[in-house]
């Protein structure tokens, strides 16, 4: 299979157009057509099917274009890691990580890899764990340390480093704290202030109240924010959902609020792709991520 059609195969999908694709590749669009029938004909499939304004994939060509994705991927990461043999422990670290791994791990270790390696440059992207997984597997990021999904993805390892708990929170003197008996449904009479829906936190919280028989609260405020969802709570009666490990760190003044069914505990690790070749840079990393992990130990 010649690498050079899979692109131009993986162009027209994306593009959804021979036009747009060939616009794109600075090729002639007959030139383009040529190659992606020759693929087609080395295949003995067809991977596209003519509309009125464009082409959508068939059967058969959504399943090469996850192959093709997934290629691609590999061959940036095989250049990237022979250009950085080539150079010693030289190159750039894309590292992604949630907040509390941001603030707490990453900036000791990162300026101590740096004394270490010269001519290493580091790359440090903050967010949610969706967001990191989705440029880990897009090749954008080389490695993320955050929450651990609950289950395992293809073409992603994972290494365990933590557990955290995870608890309902507010201000200190929130009138909920004067309530003997607390429940989930009590929660309800309360604004909230959440992360995305994309955010696994948020899901969790969720699938805890649909667990009680509660449709789960709506999100009054909604911040990928822990500083700004920190500051409307303790201005306010709102609740919000964190670890104790971000409360102790990033949320001054908010404290636990336990009510019992909406408390859960979560791992936290690193996650690489399966295909990419952890190079002497990355395999550093990891280890000093692993020992910063145990010095802090669960939570």
């Amino acid at each position: 299979m010649d690498l050079d059609h899979l692109r131009y195969f993986s162009a027209v999908a994306r593009h959804g157009s021979f036009g747009a694709a060939a616009r794109a590749l600075r090729i002639t669009q007959p030139g383009l057509t040529k190659a992606v029938r020759r693929l087609e004909a080395s295949l003995e499939r067809t991977l596209f099917v003519r509309l009125p304004r464009g082409v959508a994939l068939t059967a058969e060509g959504e399943a090469l274009l996850r192959h093709a994705n997934v290629i691609e991927v590999q061959l940036k990461d095989a250049r990237e890691e022979v250009r950085a043999l080539a150079r010693g422990a030289a190159g750039s670290l894309k590292i992604g990580a949630g907040p509390s791994w941001l603030s707490r791990a990453l900036p000791g270790i990162v300026a101590e890899m740096s004394r270490q390696y010269p001519g290493l440059s580091f790359r440090l992207s903050g967010g949610f764990d969706r967001g990191l997984v989705e440029a880990l597997e897009s090749g954008d990021l080389d490695l993320v340390v955050s929450a651990l999904p609950d289950r395992s993805l293809s073409g992603l390892q994972s290494i365990p480093l933590t557990t955290d708990t995870i608890t309902v929170v507010a201000r200190r003197n929130h009138p909920l704290r004067t309530k003997r008996r607390l429940q989930p449904t009590n929660t309800l009479a309360y604004p909230w202030a959440l992360p995305g829906r994309d955010v696994l936190l948020r899901q969790r919280l969720e699938a805890l109240f649909r667990v009680a028989g509660l449709e789960p609260p709506a999100a009054r405020i909604e911040s990928d924010s822990i500083s700004f969802i920190a500051a409307a709570l303790r201005t306010s009666d709102m609740l919000s959902f964190a670890t104790s490990q971000i409360l102790r760190r990033e949320m001054e003044g908010v404290t636990p609020l336990p009510v019992p069914g909406l408390t859960m505990t979560r791992s936290a690790g690193i996650l690489y792709r399966s295909s990419a070749g952890i190079t002497p840079a990355m395999r550093a990393l990891i280890e000093a991520i692993k020992v910063r992990a145990n010095e802090l130990g669960d939570n």
